[in-house]
């Protein structure tokens, strides 16, 4: 293993390697719609797993519904030793109609604008409204794009970044609070932590239709197809 992967890796290894169990509750998330009109408590929502009837929805549903540059939380439909961090492990952004701007992880380790299509896979999808407003969009497209090509790591390695420190730096670039807070028990910013952030507004619940016990609603819309070239 070359140095710059193992200096990268340490983080990780040590939390694997000194954690007795998972390091959050042994989530399975299988949201269900409740009363429609309310609204969501994000610090809620993934032990609750109640939703109002007119916010869960499906995948796509949620996906076309986002408002271009807001926050979204991934979510598997499980916790266990290959997702410790808890069920929603990744958090990204709406870009486009079809396209997300993030970093992922060591399978697609390059910060970029990439096709809605590859998140398709998790269970859940939530957007989040995390303050952004269309005329910060461009600015807010300009740090992404500064960001592009920065390598993913999990250590505080300086211009490189993993997925929750990648939307920070958005945000920051349009003077809004972190998307993520910095989690000092784990030393990292945790994804789901999301939900914690002050203010923050859950717009939707998405819910991949294909996955077991998913509620189904309205699966008339189609899968994110690739953006046009």
């Amino acid at each position: 293993m070359n140095a710059r992967l193992l200096f990268t890796l340490t983080p990780l290894l040590s939390a694997l390697l000194g954690a007795c169990s998972l390091i959050t509750p042994d989530l399975t998330l299988n949201f269900q719609p409740g009363p429609a009109g309310g609204e969501i408590d994000p610090t809620t929502l993934l032990h609750r797993q109640i939703v109002p009837a007119d916010r869960l929805v499906t995948w796509q549903q949620a996906f076309d519904r986002a408002p271009v540059g807001s926050v979204i939380l991934t979510c598997w439909k499980d916790t266990d030793i290959t997702n410790f961090w808890g069920p929603c492990s990744h958090v990204t952004r709406k870009y486009s109609a079809e396209q997300v701007a993030e970093t992922y992880n060591f399978s697609r380790p390059l910060a970029g604008v990439y096709p809605a299509r590859l998140e398709a896979h998790y269970y859940a999808l939530i957007v989040l409204d995390t303050g952004v407003k269309p005329e910060m969009l461009d600015a807010l497209w300009k740090a992404a794009h500064r960001l592009d090509g920065k390598f993913y790591t999990l250590a505080n390695v300086p211009d490189e970044y993993y997925c929750s420190t990648y939307q920070n730096a958005l945000q920051q670039a349009v003077g809004l609070p972190d998307a993520v807070p910095y989690n000092s028990w784990l030393n990292i910013n945790l994804p789901s932590d999301a939900l914690k952030v002050p203010g923050v507004k859950v717009l939707w619940v998405g819910i991949n239709p294909d996955s077991p016990q998913a509620y189904r609603g309205d699966t008339s819309a189609q899968t994110v197809s690739d953006p046009v070239h």
